[in-house]
């Protein structure tokens, strides 16, 4: 797909390939251990900070910088971003690192446009960046055993950073995310999965299924409207009747067989089919208890945000970046004492945070920055489709797939908060931006040739 390379020297071109392997590693040690990868470094500067600020450096050096941020997307994404500065730094004083990890929400959006660097320098590292995914795609089942490992046996994972950081931590939300590109990943043809491959991914469903609402729902919208797009409609009819047909057998199963009690806690949720009826009829109207009363903890939060905001006194500024808004909303007794996790500080929801710490400007423009991605990436869809360049229409939709589940598990859990999705999703963010600029260099070359 990428066949147009810009003109620099060799050595440039060989620090850019080498930050790209080095950011593959980095996402992928995301993937797979999650939260105690995100600790590897020395504090403050963990993995992270060192790919942010090396990959800095790697986009000036590349030339490509002004380049980068001349697409609707990155001009928007940039004006969010200095908001954000604004809200932050007169909290520095007082909150002292936490306004920094706070802001970190947006200001990851650096990530964007140093892959976006990355591609303009060089085209032909979209067709790396698919290699090295489909080669990530044999460790797969390593994602689900963590997710697995931290669920059931979490007290006995070594914890190498203190007390309450196990060296692999998977929540369902990073699972459910990556189920969905996984999925689309295949789908689309990219990559040939084995029987194994397909088993492992329905029982990390399954998982998911029982244990988180939001990441369910990410993985099934995403992988739905890829079928969609692909016209994969008989194959969805029949994964949906056979899915349902397994469900009911197994729900039979566990009425005649087992007693079904209700947790008191979400991490408790058990893997099966009762737990993902509860969590069915949470989302589409009223179930028990223990799922109802984390649906309402965050409607009474936001709700309040909401108050404070649009109908209070910081609708243009919001409460900034640092402080704990568990701690001035009145939910940070919500959790359980007796577990090791660490204290709320953000409402469980992406959309929610920048609006209680950016106020409404602040969600406005993430609004457009959301906005004007998802029309640039459906926009090129198309014209890739009546092209009939159907290797770009594919490369843009599993793009769009992917940063939607992330964005829907966004709206129900803490994302785009942390390192371990919030640069995962403004890497591919920035790949989708580059990927489009890339195809449309092409097309007009594509033209310049015809003419001559």
């Amino acid at each position: 797909m990428s066949d147009a390379v810009r003109h620099v020297s060799g050595r440039t071109l060989l620090w850019g390939d080498r930050y790209l392997t080095f950011l593959a590693i980095v996402l992928l040690g995301y993937a797979l251990l999650g939260k105690g990868f995100a600790y590897i470094g020395i504090p403050p500067l963990y993995i992270g900070e060192i790919a942010f600020l090396t990959g800095i450096v790697v986009l000036v050096r590349s030339g490509a910088l002004v380049a980068s941020v001349t697409t609707l997307p990155s001009l928007l994404l940039i004006a969010t971003m200095m908001w954000v500065v604004v809200r932050t730094v007169p909290y520095i004083a007082v909150y002292g690192i936490d306004a920094l990890r706070d802001s970190v929400i947006l200001l990851y959006g650096a990530f964007a446009f140093i892959v976006i660097g990355l591609l303009l320098e060089d085209a032909r590292r979209i067709d790396t960046v698919l290699r090295y995914y489909a080669a990530s795609l044999v460790t797969f089942p390593i994602i689900p055993l963590a997710f697995w490992l931290t669920k059931y046996w979490g007290d006995y994972i070594p914890r190498l950073y203190g007390p309450n950081i196990p060296i692999v931590e998977i929540g369902a939300s990073a699972l459910g995310t990556h189920l969905a590109g996984a999925a689309v990943f295949v789908l689309i043809g990219y990559r040939k999965v084995s029987w194994f491959w397909v088993l492992i991914w329905f029982g990390a469903l399954a998982m998911i299924g029982a244990s988180n609402r939001g990441a369910t729902l990410a993985a099934a919208v995403a992988i739905m409207l890829a079928m969609l797009v692909l016209g994969r409609l008989r194959m969805m009819l029949t994964a949906a009747v056979a899915g349902v047909g397994l469900f009911v057998v197994l729900l039979t199963a566990e009425a005649t067989f087992l007693d079904y009690e209700e947790v008191k806690d979400s991490i408790d949720r058990p893997v099966s089919a009762h737990q993902i009826l509860e969590n069915i009829r949470s989302v589409i109207g009223q179930s028990g208890s223990q799922t109802e009363g984390t649906k309402k903890w965050r409607l009474d939060w936001w709700d309040i945000i909401i108050g404070d905001t649009i109908h209070g006194p910081h609708f243009w500024t919001g409460r900034g970046f640092g402080l704990n808004l568990a701690d001035a909303d009145g939910f940070a007794g919500t959790g359980d004492a007796n577990t090791s996790r660490p204290p709320t500080r953000s409402p469980h929801n992406a959309h929610m945070t920048l609006l209680a710490r950016a106020g409404v400007p602040g969600v406005v423009l993430w609004s457009l920055v959301l906005l004007s991605w998802s029309g640039l990436m459906l926009r090129a869809m198309l014209i890739a489709y009546l092209r009939g360049h159907t290797q770009w229409r594919n490369l843009f939709l599993w793009i769009f797939c992917y940063v939607t589940a992330i964005v829907i598990n966004a709206t129900f859990d803490v994302t785009l908060e942390g390192p371990m999705q919030g640069i995962w999703f403004w890497c591919l963010f920035g790949f989708g931006v580059g990927s489009v600029m890339v195809y449309r260099a092409q097309v007009a070359d594509e033209a310049v040739g015809r003419l001559r």
